[in-house]
Formats: C-alpha cells, structure tokens, sequence
C-alpha cells in the first residue's frame, strides 16, 4: 500500500519518456519495412512476373539450390556441436567450466570478415599456409609431390567456416537452458541403470530440444544473412549464395535493382519465418520431456578417459576459430607479397603504413566504425535500457507486447531486407541520408536492437524487486529508484551487452557494404573494395588491427565486469 501511494505521489516522468523513446524506435523499424513494401512491392506488381522469369532465365534457381546446401548443411553441423559443447560444460566434469563456457563464443568477438581472410590464406589451395607447411613436414620423411590438404575455396571449405561461426549461436541458448534445468531426472536415470547414452537419448536431448531448436532457427538467420563469408570464400570457388546475389543487385548494378532484390528477400522471410513455424509446431505438440524446476549443481557426468580429448576437441575449435586466423592475417601483413613461403628478413610494416598513415580513407574508415561502434553501441544498450523498463512497467498492456514485438522484428528478418528497406526509405527525399554516417547509425540501431534488448531485459531480471519497492516506499519516483539503484546494479551486464554490439558493429559488412561509401568510408566497405583490387597484404593488415581492437575491448571489458 505504501509503495503504490509512493508512485502515485510522483509525475511518472520516466515512463513517459521511457514510452516516446520506444514508440520512435518502433516508427524507426516499421517505417522503412511498411514503405518500401509499399514503394516497391505493391505499387509494382505489375512488373513481378516479367522480373521471377527474368530471375529463372539468370538461373536463380541454382543460386537457391547452393544457398539451401550450404547453409542447411552448415546450421545442421553447427547444431550437433553447439548442443555438444554446451552439454560437456554445463553436464560433466570437464573442469575449466568459466573457460569452457566462453571458448565456444569467441568468434562472436572476431570480425566474420577477418575469419574469413584468414582462412583463406591459410586453406587457399595454391598458396594457403597449411597446405604449404604440410607439403614441408611430409618432405622431412621423403613424401613429396602431395597435392593440397586443404582447399578452403570449396563447398566443404565454405561450410567449415559457416559452422565456426554459427556455433555460438546454438552454444548460447542451449547452454543457459542447461544450467537452468533441473538434473534430477538425469540423477534418476542413472541410478536407475541407465547408461550414458540410453540416459542422454531418452532424457537430456528431449529436455533441451526446446532451446537447441530455438538456437538452430538463430544460426539460421544468421546464416542466411551472413555476405562476408560467402563473398570472400565463395566467389573464387563460383559458389553464389543468394545473400552475395542480392547485395550485388544494390551495389554491383546501376541502377540498382531494387525490386529484383526485394522479391529475392522474399524468399529469406519466407525461408525465416516457416523455420520460426516449425519451430513452434515441434516444440508445442509438447511430446518433450521438459523439466521444470529449480536448476541445480547435481551430480556431473564423469568423462574418465574422455576428458582429455573433450578439452583437446575445445582447444582445436578455439584454434582454428581465431588463432589460426589470426596467425594468418598478421603473418600476411608483415609480407611484401602474400606467398607461403616466410621469409622473415622481409617482413615489414610497410603495409601498416600505408594503411595507417599514407591512406586518408583507410584512416577515415577505421575512425568511423570505432565511433559508430562506441556510440552506436551506448545508443542502442540506452534505448534498449528504457525499452526493457517500458515493458517491465507496462507489462499487461497491449503497448508493451507490441513493442516487445517489434523489437525482436529486425532479428526474425535478414539484415539484407532490413539494409534495403532504409536504402529506399532514406536515400530520397525529403531525408537525402544515402552515404552518410546518419543512415549507416540508424541502420546499427534497427539492426541490432534485438540482441541489445535481450542483454537489457536480461540485466533487469537479475535485480530483484526488493531495492526498488522499497526505494518506492521511501518516496522515490519509480525513475529515480531505476535510475539510482536497479540501473547501477544492471551496469556490469549492460557493459557487456556494449561490447557485443561495439564487435557487431565495427565487424558489420552487410549493411556497410550496401550503405556506405567514398565520402563516409567504414571498416566493411574499404575492406571490399581492398579485395576488389586483390591487395591481400594490406587487407590481411586491416583486418588483424580490426580483430586486435575487438579483443582489446573484450577483453578490457570483461576485466571490468568480473564479479
């Protein structure tokens, strides 16, 4: 009684404002999606026909064919071993547990644009570093004239590369639904009689299909929107993803080919949302064993002699998801020429140099994306901040759940559909915003609002609701007592929830490639245009100082935040 007269005694100044930053933030999605499906689709459909015959005759169907492979294979693998991952750290006595819980997500902090160079100096089948090391090692026992053991520029090779990268989004749902889960009927199992496999069959893989469905759908959408990687690795092998199709159609045309473009985002929703459906018939026909409760230490699966090459499976995938990379990327940088062969007497930092210091718009680039990265990031964990409270105080209101909605909308569509919608939308009058800053910071904020909200709401939930109420009963405003006890206590997580965007964004090569421009360069787009001109040297020195700040900032981050 005395906290609901402390509220009512104040102007509920924050939830106002709380309430107009969300409904601009929801115009700012829905705007640019309702006018260029307005603009573009429905105002000429009368062209659709002759353009899907167009699209068959330039063999589309082919292009769908190798997108459904490489993706479809790539999210099934990536499954399989995130849903692994995340039980031997969360399930057995693997040890390291704080570590092992963080090695599967590392490539979230990796630009996908540096992984994927990386790879391709070290598994280019002609002069990658691997094949040309293992060609040394089988000559010091008399085996020579070895064809390549690698051949990153390849089906098998572009799919490697997908699974390293959507791993972590499998790992992340998977492994949280672990350590909430109750082991008690896994206990029960085994005490039972039931072995280490009959008991994961029949018990742990029924619990945790809910969330591995949900982190396969995630490494879907990821996959789907993923240019970097089927760009760099792809294009030499003529493996044409409909994500590299499509942005071509934007940037490689004039001009552009809007309306062929959209029609083939068509496809990416429809592909997004009958996975989101299936999603949801599976898990609501509630044939799983899902267990409730309070989630608990329990007894953990001992591995015995399968410890080690447990740990040893987690050390190759650390190794080969960025060491490697990035072994790769400095050893090509400090080359006159990319070639195999090291010769150290010729390394240099001449590359540097002229990235750094001779090239004006390599400098402009790099400025760019680390402000666009530090703002950008705040702006979005800000506004995602005063979301989460908006829902958390309005939350049986049909506002909030709309709202809700909608920000999680840019994270069910690819991030190609969202970068054509504020093309359209912005490019023209009355806003002229085509090249600048402007659009490429509104496009960060739509684009990655869903996993800023996520990091927020998930910060609010570990405040309970004691401090606040009784600030509440002392008299403070419900935004005082948000904005001087909960907000403080949320910091460390929100801090985290920054880093993750400052990599997204400084990474993002999807939206840049299609937004910015010679005026107002950023990291992804001179990237391309580097390897446009096939400069791997200074390409490979570009992105080992773009990789070297992520894990600056993560790491500096994480030292902060440790509890």
């Amino acid at each position: 009684m005395t906290a609901r007269i402390g509220r009512e005694r104040h102007i509920p100044w924050f939830l106002w404002a709380a309430g107009t930053v969300a409904a601009i933030m929801a115009a700012l999605i829905l705007y640019p999606l309702a006018y260029v499906v307005w603009r573009e689709l429905i105002s000429q459909a009368g062209a659709i026909p002759g353009l899907i015959a167009t699209a068959i005759d330039d063999g589309i169907g082919g292009i769908l064919l190798q997108t459904a492979f490489v993706v479809g294979a790539a999210v099934a693998i990536a499954t399989v071993l995130g849903t692994a991952f995340a039980w031997l750290a969360e399930r057995t006595d693997l040890g390291m547990r704080g570590l092992m819980r963080f090695l599967p997500v590392i490539p979230l902090f990796v630009p996908a644009i540096a992984g994927a160079i990386g790879w391709v100096l070290l598994g280019s089948s002609r002069t990658g570093f691997l094949n040309r090391w293992a060609a040394d090692a089988l000559a010091l026992v008399g085996i020579t004239g070895v064809g390549p053991i690698i051949n990153i520029n390849s089906y098998s090779g572009l799919i490697f590369v997908f699974v390293i990268y959507l791993i972590p989004n499998v790992f992340l749902t998977t492994s949280s639904h672990l350590r909430n889960l109750d082991p008690a009927l896994e206990e029960a199992a085994r005490m039972s009689g039931a072995g280490l496999f009959q008991t994961l069959r029949r018990v742990t893989v029924p619990s945790i299909a809910p969330a591995a469905l949900t982190g396969m759908l995630l490494a879907l959408i990821m996959g789907l929107s993923l240019y970097s990687l089927p760009v760099v690795i792809g294009t030499p092998a003529r493996i044409e993803l409909l994500s590299v199709h499509i942005v071509d159609l934007m940037i490689s045309t004039y001009p552009p080919q809007t309306l062929m473009a959209l029609l083939l985002c068509v496809i990416l929703v429809v592909a997004i949302s009958a996975a989101t459906w299936l999603q949801w018939r599976i898990v609501t026909r509630g044939n799983f064993a899902t267990i409730v409760g309070k989630g608990g230490s329990g007894a953990e699966v001992r591995l015995g002699i399968y410890k080690w090459p447990a740990r040893l499976v987690f050390v190759l995938y650390l190794t080969m998801s960025t060491v490697l990379p990035f072994v790769a990327l400095l050893i090509a940088s400090l080359q006159p020429f990319w070639t195999p062969a090291i010769d150290f007497a010729n390394l240099s930092f001449s590359h540097y140099n002229e990235i750094f210091i001779e090239s004006r718009k390599a400098r402009s680039a790099i400025f760019n994306s680390l402000i666009l990265g530090i703002v950008g990031g705040a702006a979005c964990m800000a506004i995602a901040c005063m979301i989460a409270y908006y829902i958390d105080r309005k939350r049986s209101s049909v506002s909030a759940n709309v709202m809700e909605v909608l920000t999680k909308l840019p994270g069910a569509v690819s991030h190609i559909v969202v970068g054509i919608a504020l093309i359209v939308a912005f490019s023209g009058a009355p806003f002229y915003l085509f090249g600048t800053l402007t659009l490429l910071f509104l496009a960060y904020l739509v684009l990655y609002i869903p996993q800023a909200t996520l990091s927020a709401t998930a910060a609010r939930h570990q405040i309970g609701p004691q401090l606040t109420e009784a600030a509440l009963m002392a008299g403070a405003s419900p935004g005082r007592a948000y904005l001087r006890i909960a907000f403080p206590l949320m910091l460390p997580a929100l801090v985290a929830g920054w880093t993750l965007l400052f990599v997204l964004i400084t990474g993002d090569i999807t939206a840049s490639a299609m937004l910015s421009g010679n005026r107002n360069p950023v990291v992804g787009f001179v990237i391309l245009d580097i390897w446009a001109g096939g400069s791997f040297p200074q390409l490979a020195a570009l992105g080992t100082v773009m990789t070297a700040v992520s894990s600056l900032v993560v790491l500096v981050t994480m030292r902060l935040t440790r509890s």
